[in-house]
């Protein structure tokens, strides 16, 4: 089951910058600063402006963000506090460009029929942690995810009803093959391939010559659609368990797709006469 975004998600996943951190989070005096203007323009096209206000100045009494004066001229941050609060809901994050083991996490568990919840919040949990489901009750994953594991069951009492295997072989014909059924690979990367074509389709990665020429009726036109299509990007994401390179399929389009809403995003931070 997806996770449902809330205001506050779409403004720090936005303000981290997703597609660079990972890198971001390794270097502790590192930060990725984004303007007002692209803050908002993460945010989807229905919250209105003055709730967004409000939103900014909630976190920043919150202090998962910071404000900062750069060229004289005032920017966001996260801070440590809303990294780690974005590291704890969307654990998925740090398995951007992670290196892998080459072994693998098998939960096995047999929670009652009675505690139909709990089978369902422990369910959840693993796709939260990016666990595919591999039979009914056996979720595997190629991460280690054992800390996060061990708190959860510790929590929700499923100490005697799950259990975590770590091993080196799974043995199958095709080791592609399965990671495709578990995960539906196909199915997300029809997805990226969609996000691409609306990309090109709609000639959106400009240059600076051509962006100062738009009128205000195209530049409307513009921020739409890359709002639109970085909210599609985003729930993609939600739902990649991302995957180390060797057991992704080989016409792969996440990082394509990645690297182009990366540029529209820079785009949208060059100083434009007609973007209010």
């Amino acid at each position: 089951m997806r996770k449902l975004l809330r205001p506050r998600d779409y403004l720090l996943l936005g303000l981290a910058n997703i597609l660079d951190l990972a890198e971001d989070v390794k270097d502790p005096l590192g930060f990725v600063s984004k303007s007002y203007e692209n803050m908002y323009g993460w945010i989807p096209g229905q919250y209105k402006r003055h709730n967004f206000n409000h939103l900014v100045w909630r976190n920043l009494k919150t202090g998962y963000i910071e404000k900062i004066i750069r060229d004289n001229q005032p920017y966001f941050r996260l801070t440590s506090s809303g990294k780690n609060k974005l590291t704890r809901d969307f654990p998925f994050l740090g398995f951007q460009n992670k290196g892998w083991d080459k072994k693998w996490r098998l939960v096995v568990f047999d929670v009652e029929e009675t505690n139909k919840q709990a089978r369902e919040r422990f369910r959840n949990k693993l796709k939260e942690l990016g666990f595919g489901m591999l039979q009914e009750s056996v979720f595997i994953s190629p991460y280690d995810i054992a800390k996060d594991f061990t708190e959860f069951i510790d929590v929700q009492g499923l100490n005697e009803s799950a259990y975590l295997l770590v091993v080196s072989t799974i043995a199958v014909g095709d080791i592609k093959a399965l990671v495709n059924r578990v995960w539906h690979l196909d199915k997300m990367n029809d997805f990226y391939k969609k996000i691409i074509r609306k990309i090109e389709d709609n000639d959106l990665i400009f240059n600076s010559d051509r962006l100062n020429k738009l009128n205000d009726k195209d530049v409307k036109k513009v921020q739409d659609l890359t709002r639109d299509i970085k909210k599609e990007y985003l729930e993609a994401m939600l739902d990649d368990p991302f995957l180390p390179k060797e057991l992704l399929p080989l016409d792969w389009e996440g990082k394509r797709a990645g690297n182009l809403v990366k540029k529209l995003f820079n785009i949208r931070q060059r100083p434009h006469k007609n973007i209010k």
